[in-house]
């Protein structure tokens, strides 16, 4: 039997499925080690032993949550029994925190091994109190400054690490911006709209129907203007194929797989509210930020702004609306193409919002984020 340590992480969206990967490479480049845990694609390919794949985990808010709520039960029941019987020498739960923290509660006082949260719930957040999750956790590491103040505030050893799309996505030079579009095939002196619809199968028919109705305007108003449609790979390709022929877009619209690449080579984005438009931030694309989904998801949504006035990272982190946000009606494509042909004329608008953005960008720590993350794992492990 191996006798080389083993760590567990549990990511149940793909944003986290990433975070873990890149933290499981950094960990590896350390010392040799045994990578477990729940994930999908990413944490794979990183070398983890998935015990389970927590592909379609993650729904958008309650509503959505809740037809999920079955599977995870069941799920949840197969990891406890998993690790109590076979305890790794370090739990990583990361994000995911509606079921991350009920799994802590459930076995924390059984397990015999440390504990530490990576992202914990409400790090965006600068009034999120982390009293109940002080006794199930060992240390947290957070990617948000604030967010760090709050943890010791509770007693929690917290140690504010940077966010790791810094290492993912950086701002390109003019010769770099010009090497990547020619590698997309991109027609010099043509804009670029990149189209980030999400990840999920209902932001695919909620947000995405839109979009790519938006750009059929867009298209018909103005003949410089492309676009880069991202393919997740949770997205059948031949369905986004499918709807891109169905809105008479074959010539427009390229298909791209890897949304760093969308953020960095686009003029303007138009994204999904979520974890994307951190990363168009990053890369410091201007861009305009939707939510569409059920009456009921739209409702809870309305509802969640009586508390928190934005729904797009940059605008939460900014704490103050540094893009714009539309939401459901407001995302309807007639009104997201005009509001998108507005800033595309606008140069001037466009340019002091990748400034804002690149200031934000400034925010999120430095460079070498999951090499830091790596260094508090291998430090719970010796203690």
């Amino acid at each position: 039997m191996s006798t080389e340590p083993r760590i567990f992480m549990i990511a149940g969206e793909p944003s986290a499925d990433r975070h873990a990967a890149m933290l499981g490479e950094a960990l590896l480049r350390e010392r040799s080690l045994r990578l477990c845990g729940v994930g999908e694609a990413l944490m794979r390919g990183a070398g983890f032993d998935l015990l389970l794949d927590s592909s379609g985990w993650s729904g958008i808010g309650v509503v959505d949550s809740l037809e999920r709520l079955p599977h995870l039960i069941g799920r949840m029941r197969a990891l406890t029994a998993h690790l109590l019987a076979e305890p790794p020498d370090l739990l990583v739960p990361v994000d995911f925190g509606a079921f991350n923290v009920r799994l802590l509660r459930r076995i924390r006082a059984r397990l015999a091994c440390p504990v530490l949260y990576y992202f914990p719930p409400r790090s965006w957040s600068r009034e999120a109190n982390y009293e109940s999750l002080a006794e199930l956790v060992d240390r947290v590491a957070t990617p948000f400054s604030w967010s760090e103040d709050r943890l010791r505030a509770a007693g929690i050893q917290g140690t504010w690490v940077g966010h790791p799309v810094i290492d993912r996505i950086l701002p390109l030079d003019a010769q770099e911006l010009a090497l990547l579009r020619a590698k997309l095939g991109a027609v010099p002196g043509r804009m670029l709209v990149g189209l980030l619809p999400g990840s999920r199968a209902m932001e695919i028919r909620c947000s995405g129907r839109e979009m790519l109705a938006a750009a059929r305007i867009i298209a018909d108003e103005r003949d410089d203007v492309d676009f880069l449609l991202s393919v997740a790979p949770s997205v059948p390709e031949e369905a986004l194929r499918e709807q891109v022929a169905r809105h008479r877009l074959q010539e427009r619209v390229s298909l791209t797989h890897g949304l760093s690449t969308i953020v960095q080579a686009s003029d303007l984005a138009i994204v999904t509210s979520g974890t994307a438009t951190l990363e168009a931030a990053a890369a410091g694309c201007p861009m305009l930020i939707i939510y569409r989904g059920t009456r009921l998801m739209v409702l809870e949504k309305w509802l969640r702004r009586f508390a928190q006035p934005f729904i797009g990272m940059p605008n939460i982190l900014a704490n103050r609306e540094v893009v714009p946000e539309l939401i459901h009606l407001e995302a309807e494509a007639t009104a997201l193409a005009e509001r998108a042909l507005g800033l595309l004329a606008d140069q001037k608008k466009m340019r002091g919002m990748r400034e804002d953005l690149l200031e934000l960008r400034g925010r999120l720590g430095a460079p070498g984020v999951s090499d830091r993350v790596a260094r508090l794992c291998l430090d719970a492990l010796s203690t």
